[in-house]
């Protein structure tokens, strides 16, 4: 939802093909999203992004320990730290260390010059404490001074990647990804001054220490390039795909396309870009990144069999064959031979999810079975056979999230080892809706397990505070409720 309204802050409303809905639907409309908590970053970094809740007062300015970059132990079996490790996704909002959860808050607040910006927010997982990202116990967050304002001009809502490496926070300031989407015919300038162009302002990579202090800009990248919602990292530096937008005009508004499509490799230390690999491949199908292991690409995509336009796709009348015609496929890139290899494909009839995650690949379908395959070895096998289909959201440790099919906003979880499916009955505590995920460390998961809010009357609520505490995995997976809770210093979200 966050990257919905982002949408509406921009030169065009943007009709996404692949949307979800978040919950911050159930806020704006009292309808809650049977998805509720997808959007939760399992793997990477998440956050958050609508405003603090209180003043721009000195509240919130504790000390907090800042601590060191998480290190993680994917790819493992690939001999070490040296396999590319995905640091940022769209559906990332924020991201986080072993220490503690870094997001930037969504509604842009007046500054005391008459600027506007956004606020850098951490919270501290010791000291349960979140804070403004601001070591200065007499500042009021409110300048361009504080080292936990964004400048609203400078950074973009909803589409600015947040993430850790080597020690340090990254901020990528982009303008939105529009390539696959439909805009209305119609201009729609007046609902805000971030604009979404084909051809636009550069996105610009910024780096600052773990505590806020010392931002500067480590590389600007080509204005005419829009950059993909993803970055990946190894020892070398991060890599990101660039390439150029293209837009149809049609009967029902404007359709987004793209060409030229790179991943580029940047040193951070030097800030020097470099071409890897195209990403342009003979085929009718749009391959998106969907994540990565070794030194391999992990590529998703839809095959309807042939070229396809922007017309039938937005079409309500044809789409729905169309889809159910098509596979949903999956294709690696080696980066040291990046020839496109197909792994893996399901019939959109008889399928219904696909997850990623490192080397492997889940899969479920209408006859209950959920499988998997190891992009490795090429070993599949099913994992286990449940009634109904199911919903794969993300991978928590050893296990599947996925949708319990009580129609009570539950999760059950199923153990990529053994199969085993086990239920979990926890749900926000006041409203009954589904838990939030932000972050998943080692031992515990960030949630967002209440909510604060205003009930509207009408089947509504306003939501004015998200409420965060850590759980362990091994709780989480028993239905125990021992949140260890975090003392909120703004809005959460």
């Amino acid at each position: 939802m966050k990257k919905t309204i982002a949408v509406l802050l921009s030169a065009s409303i943007v009709l996404s093909l692949t949307a979800c809905g978040g919950s911050d639907s159930q806020a704006a409309g009292g309808q809650e999203n049977s998805q509720a908590g997808a959007e939760g970053a399992v793997g990477t970094d998440t956050a958050g992004a609508e405003g603090a809740a209180g003043t721009n007062g000195a509240a919130g300015t504790a000390q907090a320990d800042f601590g060191e970059v998480e290190r993680t132990s994917q790819d493992s079996a690939a001999g070490g730290t040296g396999g590319l490790q995905l640091l940022a996704t769209q559906n990332d909002e924020g991201c986080h260390t072993k220490d503690g959860y870094y997001y930037y808050t969504f509604e842009p607040t007046k500054l005391s010059d008459g600027n506007y910006g956004l606020h850098l927010m951490y919270m501290d997982f010791q000291a349960l404490q979140e804070v403004y990202l601001c070591s200065n116990a007499g500042c009021s967050h409110d300048s361009v001074d504080c080292t936990a304002v964004l400048p609203y001009d400078s950074f973009y809502i909803g589409s600015t990647l947040l993430f850790t490496w080597q020690d340090s926070l990254y901020l990528l300031s982009k303008r939105q990804d529009d390539d696959g989407s439909m805009a209305a015919s119609f201009s729609a300038d007046v609902l805000g001054s971030q604009s979404s162009d084909t051809e636009g302002s550069a996105a610009v990579l910024y780096r600052a220490n773990l505590d806020g202090t010392g931002r500067e800009t480590v590389h600007m990248f080509d204005p005419s390039l829009t950059l993909e919602d993803l970055v990946m990292g190894d020892d070398s530096g991060i890599y990101v795909v660039t390439k150029k937008l293209t837009s149809e005009q049609g009967s029902e508004g404007t359709y987004f396309n793209s060409a030229e499509r790179k991943l580029v490799h940047l040193d951070l230390s030097s800030g020097q870009e470099q071409e890897v690999c195209s990403l342009d491949f003979d085929s009718s199908v749009s391959w998106r990144l969907a994540g990565c292991y070794d030194r391999t690409l992990v590529l998703k995509g839809i095959d309807y069999g042939r070229e396809v336009s922007g017309e039938e796709i937005f079409s309500d009348d044809g789409y729905k064959d169309l889809y159910e015609n098509s596979q949903t496929v999956f294709a690696t890139v080696a980066l040291d031979n990046p020839q496109l290899e197909i792994r893996f494909r399901q019939d959109n009839k008889t399928g219904n999810y696909t997850l990623a995650d490192k080397n492997m690949i889940f899969a479920s379908n209408t006859d209950g079975s959920v499988t998997s395959l190891d992009l490795r070895t090429g070993a599949e096998k099913e994992l286990c056979r449940r009634e109904g289909s199911s919903y794969l959201y993300d991978r928590i440790g050893d296990k599947l999230r996925c949708d319990s099919g009580r129609g009570d906003r539950t999760f059950d979880f199923i153990d990529v080892n053994t199969g085993e499916v086990s239920h979990s009955s926890l749900v926000n505590q006041s409203l009954g809706w589904s838990l939030e995920f932000r972050a998943v460390l080692d031992a515990e998961v960030l949630t967002v397990y209440d909510y604060d809010y205003i009930d509207n009357g009408d089947g509504s609520y306003e939501i004015t505070r998200y409420q965060y505490g850590l759980i362990s995995q091994e709780d989480l997976f028993a239905g125990n409720a021992n949140f260890r809770k975090i003392n909120m210093t703004g809005k959460g979200e």
